[in-house]
């Protein structure tokens, strides 16, 4: 083999090695992308939440004893669209995304006593404190329990206790069939622990 086809065959070698490199660059790119996104917060800020009880946990603490009443009635006052955004998250909106088979957003309503809250989860979670036209499920629970569970020291435990002894009840109200390709189903399986009766 002369000069000419060592450079040559230098040269290729040296484009397949670039190539390599750039498919798995861009491959671990995007593995990075996707996993970060899984856990940032769902109002697509891509910052940790930061639980709405902390403030008021702080200035009913006195000499390091928490007043826990004066906690939980000012958390049922103060209530708003930031507990509504901590509970979602904690409930598994990880799991959802837009239908793949064209159904659109995930779209949840929340009752809590006489408040009824809808959201849609985009490119960021809408909220807004009004019943919604056309929800993929509902979510009962009263304020107080929310409250609760914005307080304990894991909430994502205690939403899955509740749902299993009925103080959260979730009603599938879509199709099977939209509820998957939106990820209900696997949001339901990680809560309880078992498939939806849909």
């Amino acid at each position: 083999m002369g000069k000419k086809g060592k450079t040559s065959t230098f040269i290729v070698v040296l484009i397949v090695i670039f190539l390599i490199a750039l498919i798995v660059f861009i491959g671990f790119f995007i593995f990075y992308k996707m996993n970060n996104n899984n856990h940032t917060s769902s109002s697509g800020s891509g910052s940790k939440l930061e639980n709405p009880m902390n403030a008021i946990v702080l200035e009913n603490t006195k000499y390091g004893t928490v007043n826990q009443t004066a906690v939980l009635e000012k958390g049922v006052l103060n209530f708003n669209e930031s507990y509504i955004n901590y509970l979602f998250s904690a409930l598994g909106t990880s799991y959802l995304h837009k239908s793949t088979l064209g159904y659109g957003n995930p779209k949840i309503e929340m009752v809590m006593g006489d408040e009824t809250w809808n959201s849609e989860l985009g490119n960021v979670l809408k909220i807004q404190k009004s019943p919604s036209d056309d929800p993929d499920i509902r979510v009962k629970m009263s304020k107080e329990e929310a409250v609760r569970a914005l307080l304990s020291s894991n909430i994502k435990q205690y939403m899955k206790d509740d749902v299993s002894n009925g103080k959260i009840q979730i009603e599938m109200i879509a199709g099977k069939i939209e509820l998957y390709s939106k990820g209900y189903l696997d949001m339901y399986k990680g809560l309880t622990g078992k498939d939806p009766d849909v």
